[in-house]
């Protein structure tokens, strides 16, 4: 295959697509072949927003994680904080929570198996054949979880014969990578396949607690055991796991400066635990993820087929973490979760090869969750941090309460030692304790039932009308509990501070059923023999989720799904020499959901924030400029906003505001050029830069006077790459963000829930050398 048509695969269709309806023969006519419809079909027959990224395309951009996937996917934003505590946007429309009752806004799927489940869904890319991001909502297609859209991993499969290739990889900052696969065949149709990658970086934030922030210890293994014991039988084995020890989030102030330094979130942080917090246990992730798939195919007929997709997966892990981000003994948090499921799907595939195509099936997915969050707690510090709610609670201000008590209560310089609720009450002083314990917990035990059809039929041989259904039917139960071993805490004299307890500390639960239909409609339309249109209408959902809520009678409330109604239209015009498309949209959402700490109540809430409206476009592109010169750009906009009014015509809380992780504009851009293709082998140098506009970390975009946000910025990137003549060695060198541009991750978090708001930093410029052989 010539390097023409091997970039064209990658970056013409693959990265940067953003697909329509039929493609028809042309100068260029090898485009990528994706699954999103449950069938193998060219990137440019689907009529829905796809961005894949093939298996070359991944290497060009040195795309290891999500986080790298979404800088060249227009609509797609991934902040990691850690591999635990990661958060997804398509389109403004973010998942990211930890807790085992909710409910994800982006579905995440790994060979057609849901991984969704927020501490268990950030995996490696490694030894990958391809990955699609279908942007809007997908109901018939992703199901469970694609409100707005999925991401869907395909891992190469064990072949008949054998191959092998190992990378090895250097850089600064401790960067150190080795990652290489084996597949051995057997002959008449069997194989096995066995994977590997371990990544490793210190942290770019140095501690002076001791140690380093924000780096990186992960490593993967699969292995897939594949065959086909007849013509029209075949099955595909896959066993996953991933452990991930990096050391501790940088959630560094912006209120109270480093030990020696200060609040600039890109210089030295001061992080640490104490009070013996979990038996002395370091900040930091541990994380384990273990997944077995299997896959199998028949084709009952020349029409008719028929998939199988089992599931079962299971994750465990522990992150402690200082909320608070400075080296002051005020709180030290930990989140221990856990989680496990099993699912199972048949689909019926029927293409004749006539004008109508389709597919019906039913899927079962079952899942246990758990979260654990021990609050490690001075009572000290968080008496001066709630001065201002204990004031309002005794109907007076801290001005009030000074002069009452003769002492400053305000000043986490010099905490006051001794309880204001006791002073007041009871005229005793009661001594606040260092270290106060108490644990809050919920867990989840889900059952779904989905039976679904989808189906295209050829109107004419120009227009193609296709449309789906999907009915849900969920079981669902989800349990709390709030308590402490230490007695009542001294400051409100309740048996906890932070997070309301249960009634006596014991477990409550609270159960309930759901069902309801999703669907889409699309037509695609043929205008000539390189300019293909298409129109689609869908509804996606945020299944319906049961919380717990103090101030219900039954401690539990449930927030109603959220719907989103999306109208899209888009085009794909084929080039002599490129390609250009896109697509414009209007989505319409009811029941947005968001939670929050309300500092007057101690305890976090979850608001119906009502509804909203977003627009956007989206737009591709690439061109071969000559044999060794060709490049793409792509661009998205968006205008997501709370709207002025609900359902009901009452003004909205967060009306005008804007969906945090949304930029308004993105830009991604970058060329492959060949200096040289001889004997000596290719040299390709391939630049690429990416930039996005402000974004606002916080769907109340006014929220500690608009502190929380990130202002626009760019990042520049690029590898150098040989190849010898024979396609066996290769070496580059490689950069990202390599002119060390300082932006943020994230902003807010715990510590800006009590006005004291801490601030993760993003990687500076990263660099090095990798060098690979293959067999």
């Amino acid at each position: 295959m010539g390097r023409t048509t091997r970039f064209l695969l990658g970056a013409g269709v693959s990265a940067l697509a953003t697909t329509a309806a039929w493609a028809q023969d042309s100068e260029i006519t090898d485009v990528i072949t994706v699954t999103t419809q449950f069938r193998e079909q060219s990137l440019a027959d689907v009529p829905i927003n796809v961005s894949a990224f093939d298996e070359q395309r991944l290497d060009e951009l040195n795309i290891a994680d999500f986080e790298d996937l979404a800088l060249y996917t227009p609509g797609l934003i991934v902040q990691e904080q850690s591999p635990n505590n990661t958060g997804y946007s398509i389109r403004g429309i973010t998942s990211d929570s930890g807790e085992a009752t909710s409910e994800t806004r982006v579905a995440v799927f790994q060979d057609g198996v849901s991984i969704t489940r927020s501490r268990g869904s950030y995996i490696e890319l490694f030894d990958i054949e391809r990955v699609e991001v279908a942007k809007g909502p997908q109901p018939t297609l992703f199901g469970r979880g694609a409100l707005i859209g999925g991401i869907n991993i395909i891992q190469n499969k064990a072949e008949d014969e054998f191959s092998a290739a190992g990378e090895l990889g250097f850089g600064n900052e401790g960067q150190f990578e080795a990652e290489g696969y084996v597949n051995y065949g057997f002959g008449n149709g069997y194989g096995v396949r066995l994977a590997a990658v371990h990544r490793q970086r210190d942290g770019y934030i140095e501690n002076t607690e001791g140690g380093d922030l924000q780096g990186r210890d992960t490593w993967a293994a699969r292995f897939v055991f594949s065959g086909q014991p007849s013509d029209r039988l075949s099955f595909d084995f896959i066993a996953n796991y991933q452990e991930d020890t990096p050391p501790g989030t940088s959630f560094k102030s912006g209120s109270i400066p480093a030990v020696g330094g200060d609040t600039n979130p890109f210089t030295a942080a001061s992080l640490n635990t104490f009070g013996n917090f979990l038996g002395g246990r370091e900040l930091g992730l541990d994380r384990s993820v273990y997944g077995a798939t299997l896959l199998v195919d028949y084709d009952i007929n020349d029409a008719w087929s028929l998939n199988s997709i089992t599931g079962w997966r299971e994750f465990d892990s522990v992150e402690v973490f200082d909320p608070e981000g400075t080296a002051l003994p005020m709180f030290v948090f930990a989140e221990d979760a856990t989680g496990e499921q099993i699912s199972q799907e048949f689909r019926l595939n029927y293409d004749a090869g006539g004008r109508l195509t389709g597919s019906a099936g039913f899927t079962y997915f079952h899942e246990t969750g758990t979260q654990l969050v021990p609050l490690g707690i001075s009572e000290l510090y968080a008496q001066v941090l709630l001065a201002p709610t204990l004031a309002a609670a005794n109907g007076t201000d801290i001005a009030t309460l000074e002069f009452l008590l003769g002492a400053d209560i305000d000043d986490l310089s010099n905490p006051f030692p001794f309880s204001i609720a006791a002073l007041l009450g009871q005229n005793a002083q009661v001594p606040l304790r260092d270290f106060y314990q108490e644990d809050t917990s919920n867990s989840a035990v889900n059952s779904s039932y989905d039976l679904f059809a989808d189906a295209s039929y050829e109107v004419t041989d120009r227009l193609t009308v296709t449309a789906g259904l999907r009915y849900t039917y969920e079981d669902k139960k989800s349990q709390a509990q709030s308590w402490n071993t230490a007695g009542t805490n001294l400051i409100t004299f309740t048996p906890t501070l932070i997070i309301p307890a249960t009634p006596q500390g014991n477990p409550v639960a609270f159960s309930d059923e759901f069902d309801d239909v999703t669907w889409r409609l699309a037509a695609s339309y043929e205008v000539n023999d390189d300019l293909n249109t298409w129109i689609s209408f869908a509804r996606g959902r945020r299944p319906d989720v049961i919380s717990a809520d103090s101030s219900q009678p039954s401690f539990f409330t449930v927030a109603p799904a959220e719907i989103v109604d999306s109208l899209e239209a888009g085009f794909f015009w084929t080039l002599p020499n490129g390609q250009i498309s896109g697509s414009v949209y209007r989505s319409e959402y009811e029941n947005f959901q968001s939670s929050r700490f309300d500092p007057n109540q101690v305890t976090f809430v979850v608001d119906n924030a009502g509804n909203a409206t977003q627009v956007g476009a989206e737009i591709d592109a690439f061109y071969e400029f000559t044999d060794r010169f060709e490049g793409f750009v792509n661009y998205a906009y968006s205008d997501a906003t709370f709207d002025d009014t609900d359902s009901n015509g009452n003004a909205q809380q967060l009306a005008g505001n804007t969906f945090r992780y949304s930029p308004e504009h993105s830009v991604a851009l970058g060329i492959n050029f060949e200096l040289m293709n001889n004997d000596n082998g290719t040299l390709v140098f391939s630049p690429n830069y990416t930039w996005q506009s402000e974004i606002f970390f916080d769907e109340d975009n006014d929220r500690l006077g608009g502190l929380l946000t990130q202002d626009s910025y760019g990042l520049l990137n690029t590898t150098l790459r040989w190849e010898d003549a024979q396609g066996r060695y290769h070496a580059e060198l490689y950069g990202t963000n390599l002119t060390d541009e300082e932006y943020l991750i994230d902003a807010g978090n715990t510590g800006g829930s009590f006005g004291i708001p801490t601030f993760i930093a993003g990687a500076p410029a990263l660099y090095g050398v990798r060098v690979g052989v293959s067999y």
